[in-house]
């Protein structure tokens, strides 16, 4: 189990679940700057203490670097080439709190804590089972794509042709993103996936202070942020 995993700063996935579902209702309903970056340093803390320092300076730089366009306000009075060239980032950044919970939770989190915190949900298979499925699937698609650019780049394939590089790419990432789904699959009936009754989770799901701590913080910040 990766260290993180026993970090007494981990939240359980329950908790992160909640805070990626509040941070979403931020897109919907934007809350003030400063509560904002409430939220975004909250999170990087998070990041830092559980070892993914990378990561903490990373959604850090990428928030700055957000923030600082202009709104759609300002966006309206540029000329047509910057308004093409910016809407893409402005419309990230109306994102950046869910994307990095969700981050935060997908680091911290293993398949088998987060079907055991479903399980105390009461959360049904079919949907409990999809959402295992592609935690499992996207950290193998990741370390496939790493393989196959590293092979393009030993044979002498670079972007200096756009087309012909992604042919080269994308064949491969679909032949093997099929692949991953078939064993995933395989994978969850050798597990007993259709047997009807209760299974046996060997992951605790345990409540720490951490978890009322970033939950309650943030829920407090997202509010805070909608009253101000």
């Amino acid at each position: 189990m990766p260290a993180s995993l026993r970090s007494s700063f981990n939240p359980n996935p329950i908790t992160n679940l909640f805070v990626v579902f509040m941070t979403g209702l931020t897109v919907i309903n934007s809350i003030n700057i400063y509560f904002e970056w409430g939220i975004i340093f909250i999170i990087g803390l998070l990041f830092y203490l559980n070892g993914y320092k990378k990561y903490f300076f990373k959604w850090i730089v990428l928030s700055i670097l957000l923030f600082s366009l202009p709104n759609f306000m300002v966006l309206s009075n540029l000329n047509s080439v910057l308004k093409m060239f910016l809407s893409i980032p402005i419309v990230i950044r109306m994102f950046i709190l869910p994307f990095m919970a969700a981050s935060f939770m997908i680091k911290t989190s293993d398949v088998g804590s987060i079907l055991s915190s479903m399980d105390k949900l009461k959360i049904p298979k079919n949907i409990s089972i999809p959402v295992a499925v592609m935690f499992r699937f996207f950290p193998s698609y990741k370390e496939e794509k790493k393989s196959i650019k590293i092979a393009m780049k030993i044979r002498g394939i670079s972007f200096k042709n756009p087309i012909r590089y992604f042919e080269y790419i994308t064949v491969p990432l679909l032949i093997i993103s099929s692949n991953i789904a078939d064993d995933i699959a395989k994978a969850a009936e050798t597990k007993a996936i259709e047997n009807p009754i209760a299974k046996t989770r060997y992951i605790p799901v345990k409540v720490k202070a951490i978890d009322f701590i970033y939950s309650l913080t943030i829920l407090g910040l997202i509010v805070g942020g909608w009253i101000w």
